[in-house]
């Protein structure tokens, strides 16, 4: 029976800078989120003394990189709509310090809570973990892996 191979990528920077700036880095930064993912979930299994860490780690990692960058996704939106609604009424320029900050908050913060719910509920549903500890992992990804790049200015 053939085996059947899976390649995972995820996005450490907003999916609409990709967009803007279309370079051979993504290719880089792709691996580099994977990795950050798979780090996040591996050490707060152990330090919460989950016995099965790698167990956990197989039967997770798709649906954290999948939920990962949907809420990337989703928050970049709400900026982008941010920008596009009320970028004019701040009389700021949003592109430089402190107007993309302002605008981009609620994308991040949008993006964060996405990435705890769709964690908690969904990615390690079929882990047979407890609720403290399935709480735990979705709060540790939420707060390590939110899009916060987003807060920098694309013109310095």
């Amino acid at each position: 029976m053939m085996k059947k191979t899976v390649k995972l990528y995820n996005v450490m920077m907003p999916i609409w800078l990709m967009l803007l700036y279309p370079t051979y880095l993504w290719l880089l930064i792709l691996p580099v989120n994977f990795l950050i993912d798979s780090l996040v979930v591996a050490i707060t299994a152990k330090v919460r003394r989950i016995e099965a860490t790698r167990r956990v780690w197989q039967a997770s990692i798709l649906w954290v990189w999948i939920f990962g960058f949907i809420s990337d996704f989703v928050g970049a939106g709400l900026t982008l709509l941010m920008e596009l609604l009320f970028g004019s009424c701040l009389s700021l320029d949003t592109m430089h310090f402190p107007g993309l900050t302002l605008i981009s908050i609620p994308g991040v913060l949008l993006a964060g809570g996405l990435i705890y719910v769709f964690n908690r509920y969904v990615s390690f549903r079929r882990c047979e973990l407890g609720a403290e500890d399935v709480k735990a992992l979705a709060l540790a990804l939420a707060i390590a892996t939110a899009p916060y790049t987003m807060l920098i200015p694309i013109l310095l």
